[in-house]
This record gives structure tokens, sequence and C-alpha cells, in this order.
């Protein structure tokens, strides 16, 4: 499990690099999606450890919205510095195989949609978002389970 942070530090890094930068609305849904693949392929472990808030325009984890927000829409186009132990995390080094699994599919999957997309994506109805938001309102937790869950669903609708 690591900090949302150093996982929405691979996505900012990975549009910089492909000059394909994210914006902080698509960056929070990306983060959910890696979480959410991560939950459901590797038994209910989490990707991150901070839980997601039902916002408004979706899932979002705070401390990426605090990092993130004076960029308000625009696209991130500074690399994020990370460090683990004091000492910069470059290329995946210091993630587990199914963590650098998660980031690169979700990449793979979200980095040519836009955010709008990606926040209709995740207010799909009975979407954890959305039992969340009708349940709790805005700031309600989203359950981890409902997650690995709906993500698990997704996956076997997919395969077929």
């Amino acid at each position: 499990m690591y900090s949302s942070i150093l996982i929405a530090g691979q996505f900012v890094n990975l549009g910089v690099k492909e000059n394909n930068p994210v914006t902080q609305m698509k960056l929070q849904k990306m983060v959910f999606f890696a979480h959410g693949l991560h939950l459901a392929v590797n038994n209910g472990d989490p990707l991150v450890r901070e839980k997601f808030l039902a916002w408004r325009f979706g899932p979002v984890v705070p401390t990426i919205y605090q990092l993130y927000k004076k960029w308000g829409n625009a696209p991130i186009i500074e690399r994020t510095s990370i460090t683990v132990n004091f000492l910069p995390l470059e290329n995946f080094s210091e993630l587990t195989p199914s963590a650098v699994e998660a980031i690169q599919s979700t990449w793979e999957i979200t980095r040519d949609v836009d955010a709008v997309t990606l926040s209709n994506w995740s207010h799909a109805k009975n979407s954890p978002w959305d039992i969340t938001y009708k349940r709790f309102g805005e700031n309600g937790i989203i359950d981890d389970n409902l997650i690995r869950e709906y993500f698990e669903q997704q996956i076997q609708s997919n395969a077929v």
C-alpha cells in the first residue's frame, strides 16, 4: 500500500514524459481506476492507503487535490519529485510488480481519455461513487469493498 501522492506522481511523470500531460481531475480518476484495478486483481489489497471521498465530480483523494490544485484545470506539465526513504524514486523502482501493473494498465487504458469522460464513467449508475454519494452525500468515504466489487464486475463483463 502506497501514498496516493506516490501513485499520482507516477501518472504525472508518465504524462510529462510522453507529452500527454494530465489535469488534476483526470489524475484523480486515474489513481481511482488504478486503485480499483489493484483491489480487484489482488484479492482486495489496496494500492493507496488514503480513502477516496465522493466529491461532486467523482472520487477524490484530498491529498492529491491539495498538491495539484495550483494547476486548476490546466495540464500538469512539471514532473513530480517523488522520494522514498529520502531517495528519488525513478522508473517504478520501489513499487511492487502488482502496483506497476495497475499503474501501467491504467495508463494504457486512460491516457487518451479526457477528464470529463472519466468523470462521467465514475458517475455511472451503481458505481462506488454513485452509491456513496447517494447514501452519504459529498465527502462520503467510498468503501474499498464497494470499489473492489465494482472493478471485479467490470473486469468480468469486459472479459466476455
